[in-house]
């Protein structure tokens, strides 16, 4: 029966791969795809790319009193209890205009809101989780699995090509201990996918924390790498986060007045007059008492999220990792955490050594990463560093050197050609940000601009780059295929323009007149086109997602995508509401 499966998805991937080649022809004649359909693939997700659950006492999965499961992740935040313990506090605080005991209802409000996570102090949860990993290929997952999963990383391309026999979603904690983990995984290949299909060796697809567990993996299981044929990183989270290590050590922006007021609730909720409110409304409470209760919270997040978690402290940064361990792993209750984390993070100071290591045995490693996107917020220098929102640039690229934000490398700047001195090899970006010679896989990184961490999902490109490089044999570095899929590229996204497909499609026609129907045909038309292209002008691929909702909204498929005029005005008087706040208090504050 698997063998027929399989035979069936041949075929059905060999119609679906000649309108593909196609495409790519056109891009450069000369290439040829060779497509490898018998190496299994395994994908280790990213964090909230798998559900986790709270048991009930009968060991199911629970539910709350409007018949949702309760889940660890989705990290779930019970809101009344967080307003409850703190609402007193609060109130208080603004009449006496001091503390009044704030900052610890703030921390202890961050314990009753995440109940569900808690943990003790060897890693343990305090009350039952289930976490999912079915330990059977794609093809036999129930319906509503492989839909879900396809939700979270939406490949259904890589089991066309190499049929869902051959794909395997390796389901984790996300926040869980990265060294059970990683043990998991190691059982995973050997016991479940190995003797499930039969093959010599496999391929991994890492993506975001998943390559928090690669570096774990490689470390400990030198041995495998003979069984490694591929492993693709897609924005990998090698040296962590600079969010979790800001966390850790405390040094958030909002703890500095003028990112507080002007641009942490701006840069998390967007250019809208909610954001600028919730900043006028800020400034209510006096700001040494905002700041402490500030402070409260994110040590009380830190205290039950994050401290009793190694795979959390794995995205610590080596650089922050030293301060933050003496904040948080001190004592000796915390003897068996520490020498946990200390463990994983001796693995990624060999991290080097073991890569070079695996291509050495004949492994192809590529990495498909994003750049030139602040990082959220919260962080100290979210300003200045370039990254994908998530993840620090030189984390998910091994080391490639980026200039700060808004800035370039400079004019007279020349490759350092640390990993690579070809000189017929051009490693800088168009744009005079990125240099990836100084990245462990100068030849093998291919680099998003504009593309954010989480919504990657949504890139077309990117997805279809990594789908290349795990199962097309010529696809090795970047000078496979420039013409197609070049090391620097813009990122795209095709939900809205997928949803406005799918609207269209859905619609009763009978009352749109025939000059609207033809806008709306030209408009999909054009994104259609767009859609053809590897090779991403972003200008145009806005324009043509802008066109095709103004022509959905004049046919009345829609509402109108673009903000009223009362909203327009409205955002622009609450911020310079809030610039005349802020311009107010610091005349004060003088």
């Amino acid at each position: 029966m698997k063998q027929t499966k399989k035979i069936i998805a041949v075929i059905m991937a060999t119609v679906m791969l000649f309108s593909c080649t196609a495409v790519m022809s056109s891009a450069k004649s000369d290439y040829v795809a060779d497509y490898d359909r018998d190496t299994p693939v395994i994908l280790v997700h990213g964090m909230s790319q798998n559900n986790t659950y709270l048991l009930d006492e009968n060991g199911n999965w629970a539910k709350d009193d409007d018949g949702k499961y309760i889940t660890a992740w989705p990290l779930r935040i019970e809101v009344p209890a967080l307003l409850k313990t703190a609402l007193l506090p609060l109130l208080k605080a603004i009449i006496f205009r001091k503390d009044m005991g704030l900052a610890d209802a703030m921390y202890e409000a961050a314990h009753k809101a995440l109940w569900v996570v808690e943990k003790d102090t060897q890693g343990n949860y305090t009350n039952p989780i289930d976490v999912p990993c079915y330990e059977m290929p794609m093809s036999e997952l129930p319906a509503e699995v492989k839909e879900e999963y396809y939700k979270f990383l939406p490949v259904e391309e890589l089991g066309e090509i190499v049929g869902e026999d051959d794909v395997y979603y390796f389901g984790y904690d996300s926040l869980g201990d990265v060294i059970s983990i990683t043990e998991h995984l190691h059982h995973y290949i050997h016991d479940v996918v190995i003797p499930q299909t039969g093959a010599k060796q496999i391929k991994i697809c890492s993506i975001s924390l998943g390559g928090t567990i690669a570096v774990r993996y490689l470390d400990e299981y030198p041995e495998d790498y003979s069984l490694i044929k591929k492993v693709v990183f897609v924005e990998p989270a090698l040296d962590g986060s600079n969010i979790i290590g800001d966390l850790f050590t405390d040094n958030l922006s909002f703890y500095n007045e003028d990112d507080l007021y002007e641009n942490v609730i701006v840069g998390l909720l967007g250019d809208t007059y909610l954001a600028y409110l919730v900043n006028i409304v800020l400034r209510i409470l006096p700001k040494d008492v905002l700041m402490n209760a500030l402070r409260g919270l994110a040590a009380g997040v830190v205290d039950i999220a994050a401290r009793h978690s190694t795979i959390i402290w794995a995205l610590c940064p080596t650089d922050y990792y030293e301060e933050a361990r003496e904040i948080w792993l001190q004592g000796e209750e915390y003897d068996y955490l520490r020498d946990k984390v200390d463990s994983f993070m001796e693995s990624r100071s060999r991290f080097k050594d073991n890569l070079f290591s695996l291509m050495d045995s004949g492994c192809i490693v590529g990495d498909v990463a994003c750049y030139d996107v602040n990082l959220f917020p919260i962080c100290k220098d979210y300003k200045t560093t370039n990254a994908d929102r998530v993840i620090h640039a030189a984390s998910t690229t091994l080391g490639v050197t980026f200039a700060d934000l808004g800035t370039t490398l400079g004019e007279d700047y020349k490759a350092a050609g640390t990993y690579c001195s070809n000189p017929e090899h051009n490693h800088l970006s168009p744009d005079g940000m990125v240099d990836t010679t100084t990245g462990l896989l100068p030849c093998s990184t291919w680099l998003f601009k504009g593309q954010a961490h989480e919504l990657l999902p949504h890139n077309d490109v990117a997805l279809g780059l990594a789908i290349r490089i795990m199962t097309d044999n010529n696809m090795v570095d970047v000078y496979s295929n420039p013409e197609a899929y070049p090391q620097f590229n813009n990122g795209r996204l095709t939900n809205t323009v997928k949803e406005y497909m799918l609207a269209w499609d859905e619609a009763d026609k009978s009352e749109i007149s025939n000059a609207n129907k033809a806008a709306v045909e030209a408009a999909i038309a054009e994104v259609k086109a767009l859609l053809n292209e590897t090779v991403v002008d972003i200008d145009a691929w806005k324009a043509a997602e802008k066109n095709l909702g103004k022509a959905l909204a004049a046919a009345g498929v829609i509402e109108d995508p673009e903000p009223s005029a009362i909203e327009t005005a409205f955002t622009a008087l609450t911020k310079t509401a809030n610039k005349a706040v802020n311009a107010t208090f610091k005349y004060i504050g003088k």
